[in-house]
């Protein structure tokens, strides 16, 4: 029996008595549909378990985590779910292997063509990285640049061309470049490394841009010593841990400054590179850096299991009832920060207890409401924040029959702290699941608002998108920008993302909090009950990457 469980069963029994003469109902005008009244009371209980501090953060592998996916399980029981996870149980547990960088003996060091040293010093030029294939690993190799790496055979685009990169390690930069549809710019980012390892390369560097420092600086990642947090990837069948590059055998990061030296001999300055990069489509030279890289990486490696929870409500249509809508919300967070000062706990209040309280909050309306024609899943996942790992596990590997799974509808950091009159569907344009959201938000007379980052390509960077690879349509809704919710934003980014401030102490709105669960559960119902499954527009761009299901041309 998991450490906590007894501290778990023991609020779950007083959370109980939040029966419906405490509720505080969502209390939204709406204008169609059935009547649904969400309890705020409910998702504040919720919440508060989750983001309490006796659960350390809710790391994937912690016996803070396994709590508060005990409490989710209980919770899913207690109202009628049927369990979805391995056999007959709620979970299914996802094999990891977790890395810890030995800092000490994670080396670093560059020769130029004379071999003259560039005299890099670490956490203030470069950061290495931990391995998550093997304790020890040293490389010394070449090293050539590529930009930003990109190759877009629809764009008519590959940074590699010309370049020999076998045996060597690329250096490439931060972030994508504009001009290209942001969504599927962040696609083929997130593929740089696969290209490199394609190519033959044995490591690869990150170079720092303006935009990269103004986003997630190099300077803050040293001060929350965010090198020093546990990597972690999933175990496959054959006891190797899952990578779309596993040829890469070593990495690092590297700070302006650092950037500045490995570039003092380049045939290109770095300012001139960095000029070229913020450009429209951010082309770059791409040339072999009369540098030779040597990295070290030493790792403290163990394997660990971490657990999805799921439980599915059954459909009432004999014709229907095997596919199934999924609802998604990750359950973990980021731990506890390594450093001696104030408070080191990231409770994770916002992400991503909200996201999950809510999620327990739609299951008990959807349940009161009877079954829909679909059955629909409910996930709360593990390891979203080490890589989308409890995601991609059980999408590669499902509990049901895969081509039961016709849609995914993820909530990640719903930002509850104001009157949202609108909504954001990340990815919203790319199927009909847009239709169904849209219907929802009319009958609560709620707006669809325009994506409001479109520069960071959210599209691909949550849950949601391990099901977009498995061709599966696919969205991510999170409340919008109107009505303070800019500022709203802004402020959340500016001081509380990912920082242990993520935490009950905050203004959230309860009821706000109980609106965006009546949202999502009117979603459910109106997906749930369509005589067509979701689709794909026809063409969209991610239905031809991965073979997805289209509506006719």
């Amino acid at each position: 029996m998991r450490n906590f469980r007894l501290f778990a069963l023991i609020l779950l029994f007083v959370l109980g008595g939040c029966e419906s003469g405490g509720a505080v109902s969502s209390a939204v005008p709406t204008t169609a549909g059935p009547q649904i009244v969400a309890d705020a009371q409910r998702i504040e209980a919720h919440m508060a378990f989750l983001a309490d501090d006796a659960l350390l953060g809710r790391e994937p592998g912690t016996p803070g985590y396994d709590a508060a996916a005990d409490y989710v399980a209980e919770q899913f029981k207690a109202l009628g779910l049927t369990p979805a996870g391995t056999g007959d149980s709620f979970f299914q547990m996802v094999p990891l292997r977790r890395s810890i960088r030995t800092s000490e003996a994670s080396t670093l060091s560059a020769v130029n063509a004379e071999g003259v040293s560039l005299e890099l010093v670490d956490a203030r030029d470069f950061a290495v990285s931990g391995s998550l294939q093997s304790a020890v690993t040293t490389i010394t190799a070449p090293l050539v640049f590529v930009g930003y790496g990109l190759v877009a055979p629809e764009l008519g685009r590959d940074d590699y061309a010309g370049l020999d990169i076998k045996g060597k390690i690329v250096a490439v930069l931060s972030r994508t470049p504009s001009g290209l549809q942001s969504e599927e710019r962040a696609y083929y980012g997130s593929q740089r490394a696969r290209e490199a390892a394609r190519r033959g390369a044995v490591g690869i560097i990150s170079l720092p841009t303006p935009v990269s420092e103004r986003l997630y600086s190099f300077e803050r990642l040293i001060k929350e010593n965010r090198m020093e947090a546990p990597r972690m990837g999933w175990i496959n069948s054959d006891n190797q841990v899952h990578s779309n590059a596993p040829e890469l055998k070593v990495s690092a990061t590297f700070s302006p400054s650092g950037a500045k030296k490995l570039f003092a001999d380049a045939p290109v300055s770095w300012a001139k590179v960095l000029e070229d990069a913020a450009k429209e489509g951010g082309i770059t030279p791409t040339f072999d850096l009369p540098v030779t890289l040597s990295i070290s990486q030493t790792s403290r490696l163990n394997d660990i299991v971490s657990a999805n929870v799921l439980g599915l409500i059954p459909g009432s249509d004999a014709s229907l009832k095997n596919e199934v809508l999924v609802l998604s919300a990750h359950l973990d967070h980021i731990g506890v920060t390594s450093t001696d000062e104030g408070d080191r706990i990231n409770n994770g209040a916002l992400d991503n207890a909200a996201g999950v309280a809510t999620l327990i909050e739609a299951a008990r309306l959807l349940m009161a409401t009877g079954a829909p024609r679909r059955s629909v899943l409910f996930f709360a996942n593990t390891a979203e924040e080490k890589g989308l790992l409890g995601s991609q596990y059980f999408a590669r590997q499902p509990t049901l029959a895969s081509e039961r799974l016709v849609a995914n509808i993820n909530l990640d950091m719903p930002l509850l702290t104001y009157d949202f009159k609108d909504v954001i569907i990340f990815g919203g344009s790319r199927s009909t699941l847009r239709d169904a959201i849209e219907k929802a938000a009319a009958e609560m007379n709620l707006a669809i608002g325009q994506d409001p980052f479109p520069e960071q390509g959210i599209f691909t960077r949550s849950d949601h998108f391990r099901f977009v690879e498995e061709g599966i349509p696919s969205v991510m809704l999170a409340t919008g920008m109107a009505n303070g919710g800019e500022a709203a934003w802004a402020e959340h980014f500016a001081k509380h993302y990912h920082r242990p401030s993520d935490d009950m102490n905050n203004d959230l709105d309860f009821k706000a909090a109980a609106r965006f669960a009546e949202l999502k559960t009117r979603i459910a119902l109106t997906v749930a009950n369509a005589d067509q499954r979701p689709l794909w527009r026809a063409g969209d761009f991610f239905a031809r990457q991965f073979d997805g299901p289209q509506l006719a041309q």
